[in-house]
């Protein structure tokens, strides 16, 4: 019984195209507490739910405790202390095997400066520059389209076990291809303990950078950088074009069944109007989240053929979830080898040519398929 609700609740609330419906749950007579712990950036999306969801459901009582970050969350939940920690990272595979982990929304991480600082665009190779080196050697005036004078810039990061600093670092080795050294945080000019203080040190400091949740940033207090020249939206993080992005989670004990209360808790963030606050916050709805892929293989890349012989490419496109797995195939010599929409090549005469495939979701991945044609019989 127990692995069947847990399957309910995570079909529930993932992403739509794991063929699952959402299961209705009346909480009318339901009665209890719902007791959650962890990551201060999840925190005022779970209060605003909660709050929406105890006005119709007297019943029942959402408490938050120990919210101070998404490691304390994760540790509660282990320890069957609460019902769920709430987290802003994914699990590492350690805490997979005993921790159940239940998506209500993807969240951008904002770069953000103080309102005053001219700065609207910064690439992660400055980013990257102000987050190793000794801050007190940096000026904004040394970042093209920032003071023009001698400002000292202030980076700030976020504390050792949150959520919000994993995002953050984990851009750097995933997505820019160097990871942050190890002790980067004592050069800086803080580790903040929660997205709230954050953003307040920015805002009270001309010439501070920092980074929190996109959907928790007050627009009149601090201003978010464009990355690259992409817009941190809740838009750019659906379709995958802005890359600083992770999953708000809610996170429980396998062994540890859910109460009737903490389900009707769960089936109140899925139903439309908790998927409405999510989508009014600023938060970035399931339903709406397009998966890029992130690697493209083909079958062979290299084949022997002959006039009139056909060869399927295969390609295959992963993460197995990725949104639109379409891709592009052409030929450097049609005349040689042709291509069709489908990736099937077909020996014309003898020659050589190169089979491009591209992905069209935008990662514009690509492989290459050399293509031998032989006026004789030949195998692959």
């Amino acid at each position: 019984m127990k692995k069947f609700l847990s399957l309910v609740l995570v079909c529930a609330i993932t992403f739509s195209n794991l063929g699952c419906s959402p299961k209705t749950v009346s909480a009318a007579k339901v009665t209890g507490t719902v007791v959650l712990s962890g990551s201060t950036s999840v925190n005022p999306l779970v209060q605003a739910l909660s709050e929406a969801f105890m006005e119709k459901n007297s019943g029942i009582k959402i408490v938050e405790q120990n919210v101070t970050g998404s490691g304390a969350g994760i540790a509660d939940a282990k320890d069957s202390k609460v019902d769920f920690g709430m987290s802003s990272r994914n699990l590492t595979s350690d805490e997979a095997t005993s921790l159940e982990k239940v998506q209500i929304c993807m969240d951008g991480l904002a770069v953000v400066v103080n309102k005053k600082n001219p700065l609207t665009n910064i690439t992660p190779a400055q980013l990257y520059k102000i987050y190793t080196k000794d801050a007190s050697s940096l000026k904004w005036n040394q970042i093209s389209g920032s003071y023009t004078k001698g400002t000292k810039i202030a980076p700030f990061g976020r504390e050792a076990g949150s959520g919000t600093r994993s995002c953050f670092e984990d851009f750097f080795k995933a997505d820019y291809g160097t990871a942050l050294p190890s002790g980067y945080d004592v050069k800086l000019d803080g580790s903040l303990s929660s997205t709230g203080v954050m953003q307040t040190s920015v805002q009270n400091n001309k010439g501070a950078i920092g980074y929190m949740s996109l959907g928790d940033m007050d627009e009149s207090k601090v201003k978010a950088l464009k990355i690259d020249g992409v817009e941190a939206s809740k838009y750019s993080v659906a379709d995958g074009t802005y890359a600083i992005k992770r999953p708000f989670l809610l996170v429980h004990n396998k062994s540890k069944e859910i109460t009737p209360a903490a389900q009707a808790f769960l089936s109140f963030i899925s139903s439309a109007d908790g998927q409405k606050i999510i989508d009014k916050m600023g938060f970035v709805k399931n339903n709406l989240v397009r998966v890029k892929a992130t690697s493209l293989k083909l079958r062979s890349l290299s084949i022997k053929i002959t006039p009139g012989f056909t060869y399927y490419l295969n390609p295959t496109v992963s993460p197995v979830d990725t949104t639109n797995t379409t891709c592009t195939f052409t030929s450097s010599d049609s005349t040689v080898a042709k291509v069709s929409s489908a990736g099937i090549i077909t020996g014309v005469k003898a020659g050589k040519a190169t089979i491009t495939v591209k992905t069209t979701d935008g990662s514009n991945l690509t492989k290459t398929c050399k293509v031998v044609v032989s006026a004789k019989k030949s195998g692959k």
